[in-house]
């Protein structure tokens, strides 16, 4: 419960905003505080802080993450990354697994949401994403950063429980965790038991990248066997099957990129995994990069998802090719040796498909079948599917939406730059 926010939502109606901020404060705190003097505290400190607003304050879109599918990992969500990139310069080609300069290899993967009741899951799921998004660029993995925090009245189990997640494949692996950042979530102001946070990873390129800008026409696709992560296991747990989140333990994703990366170098162009909304998004992205589509078998697709994840999907109508799997797209022009170097150390895969010009859609199943982005992954929990697949704002509303805040948000860079000091003597 964000305590700020109550008073900023309901100002500037102060009697409803105290009545409100004891209500949350006896409901978190019991009788350790007086309510009151807490309320009368923090509706000073909110309303001092909203004097900053004119000179520091964020431009309003009137647009919210959720109706925006922030972190939703479907259009609306590529709409969001993109903007971002025209914030900061980076061109649409880099739109890839992780960040490289020079040999360096970076990347960063936010916790799932809806771990925090679980917090050696999310560790370990965040660990695994992250080097995986280097890992299949190519990198050599040199270590792991940890950044973790958690509201005021989250027990500290959680964070030793989250870490031991992180340790789990940073152990497994031999990959040391570098440093590290814990802190609260809104320091006194935000009251419960949710944690987030993120896990990084840094490597090293010694050769060649697997880069998605080098995905050509003619191109074979090889996947990997996929049982999910994260997503897979928020989707078992919340639907009550939680005797599926074992199969989700493991890193043969993470050892199919080092095979690729140390042994088959030479036939195989790029690779990337089928994560964020699912290979619907993959294709989407490459898609943007390349102007070329993805036509799929869509039955040897499924085939190559864990058969108790699979089998769980059918049940609950979940589209599989909307969620992450955590499979490893290769893309290679001799596609044999591939799968024959990846079944030797015990890795399913087959040849799901092949890269063309691009159709109408960024991907086709063999038969025709358009596999149309979505404005969200494949909804997967009880609360996804009653909230729907849909904004109620038009994807050119948002993106206009969206614009007015980068300009705002560039007008008040320009400023601040103009007063930075850079020289260096």
């Amino acid at each position: 419960m964000d305590l700020e926010g109550i008073v900023r939502r309901l100002y500037p109606n102060i009697d409803k905003a105290k009545e409100k901020l004891i209500e949350e404060i006896k409901f978190y705190k019991g009788n350790k505080y007086n309510a009151e003097e807490i309320a009368n505290v923090i509706l000073t400190e909110v309303i001092n802080s909203m004097k900053a607003d004119n000179l520091f304050g964020f431009p309003k879109t009137a647009v919210t993450a959720g109706d925006a599918g922030l972190g939703s990992r479907g259009l609306g969500d590529n709409l969001i990354h993109s903007k971002l990139f025209e914030l900061v310069g980076k061109q649409l080609e880099e739109f890839d697994d992780a960040g490289i300069r020079e040999n360096v290899v970076v990347s960063i993967d936010g916790i799932h949401s809806r771990l925090s009741y679980f917090p050696f899951l999310a560790g370990f799921y965040a660990t695994r994403a992250t080097l995986r998004d280097i890992l299949v660029k190519g990198a050599y993995p040199i270590g792991l950063i940890v950044d973790i925090h958690l509201s005021d009245d989250s027990d500290v189990g959680m964070l030793v429980d989250f870490e031991a997640g992180v340790f789990t494949i940073s152990k497994a692996l031999e990959i040391p965790i570098l440093a590290g950042s814990t802190l609260r979530i809104g320091g006194d102001l935000v009251l419960g038991d949710r944690i987030s946070g993120a896990v990084g990873s840094v490597g090293i390129l010694k050769s060649k990248d697997f880069l998605r800008r080098r995905i050509r026409k003619g191109l074979q696709i090889v996947m990997t066997e996929g049982s999910g992560g994260g997503t897979i296991a928020t989707t078992a747990i919340y639907n009550g099957m939680p005797e599926i989140v074992s199969e989700t333990l493991y890193v043969n994703d993470l050892i199919a990129c080092m095979v690729v990366r140390d042994y088959l170098p030479s036939v195989v162009y790029s690779m990337t995994d089928v994560t964020n909304g699912g290979i619907r998004a993959d294709a989407l992205e490459v898609s943007k990069m390349t102007n070329l589509s993805f036509v799929i078998d869509d039955e040897k697709f499924l085939s190559l998802i864990n058969p108790k994840v699979k089998k769980m999907l059918e049940e609950l109508n979940i589209d599989p090719f909307g969620i992450s799997i955590d499979s490893i797209l290769i893309f290679t022009d001799n596609p044999s040796l591939v799968m024959e170097k990846l079944k030797q150390y015990g890795i399913k895969s087959e040849i799901i498909g092949h890269v063309d010009d691009l159709k109408q859609y960024p991907i086709m199943t063999y038969n025709g079948r358009e596999l149309k982005p979505q404005f969200r992954e494949s909804p997967y929990t009880p609360i996804k599917k009653y909230i729907g697949n849909y904004s109620p704002y038009t994807i050119e509303y948002i993106s206009k939406r969206l614009d007015y805040a980068i300009s705002e948000a560039k007008r008040k860079m320009d400023n601040v730059l103009k007063n930075l000091k850079t020289s260096f003597t």
